[in-house]
């Protein structure tokens, strides 16, 4: 036993994208940057090349105005990088004819550990799992979600909505953009995953839970976790990050 008790925080990281058993192309975008303490998903759309131009691009940029910008203040930095993501990729969409309607949906984690910042556009997704329980620590930015809240809509009418991708807010498509936050203190053995809709989609929250109390490597948990949207059809791009949070004490 330690007689100072110092302890050395560390966060594990992995991540992965798959094309999915549907597309033709991968439109997801991920960065893990340990040097920022950054981690992000993006979810591309906009047809053709357009949806991985979007992704890519507003990834790249928070990355670079992260790089450029002291995060003395995580949240309005993290938030000011993001709608200036949102601003090059609407000029973008805007310049280029053939990129028309791209935008992208983005979650990213900034960890000051124990401290987390989530910040996301969309629907791609951020959770916590803590102790076998799956909580959703993201704003799903979407009509049926805004519906669920303001009318009470049961699951199984959220389950069989018929448009429930539709998103109300996604990067690169208004000038007016909304970034929803959340801070959480992390814990010993806290997962965080980082997906987009592609996990989300095909594989139920009981289920992504399941997988992570599994006693294993994040990479292994990380790869049956696309083993699992693949088994449920497959229908999207689908990617994941997850980023473990161990309290190693110093000997």
């Amino acid at each position: 036993m330690n007689p100072t008790g110092d302890y050395l925080p560390t966060l594990e990281a992995w991540g992965t994208s798959d094309m999915g058993l549907v597309r033709q192309n991968n439109e997801d975008y991920w960065s893990i940057d340990p040097a920022l303490r950054v981690a992000i998903v993006a979810d591309g759309m906009g047809g053709a090349l357009c949806g991985e131009v979007a992704s890519s691009m507003a990834v790249e940029t928070v990355l670079e105005y992260l790089r450029s910008t002291p995060l003395l203040e995580p949240a309005p930095t993290v938030e000011a990088a993001i709608k200036e993501a949102n601003r090059r990729v609407l000029e973008k969409a805007r310049a280029d004819e053939g990129c028309s309607g791209m935008g992208s949906t983005f979650v990213l984690a900034f960890w000051a550990l124990p401290r987390l910042l989530i910040a996301n556009v969309g629907d791609s997704r951020a959770y916590l799992w803590r102790d076998g329980a799956l909580t959703q620590l993201s704003y799903d930015q979407t009509l049926v979600n805004e519906l669920r809240l303001r009318f009470g809509l049961s699951e199984e009418e959220v389950r069989n909505f018929p448009h429930k991708n539709v998103l109300t807010m996604a990067v690169g498509t208004t000038s007016e953009l909304t970034v929803r936050t959340h801070e959480e203190d992390l814990v010993p053995g806290d997962v965080i995953v980082l997906c987009s809709d592609g996990l989300t989609g095909p594989v139920t929250d009981a289920a992504i839970a399941a997988t992570l109390s599994r006693d294993a490597p994040l990479q292994y948990q990380g790869e049956q976790l696309i083993t699992q949207a693949k088994a449920g059809g497959g229908p999207d791009n689908v990617t994941v990050v997850l980023l473990r949070y161990n309290d190693w004490e110093i000997l």
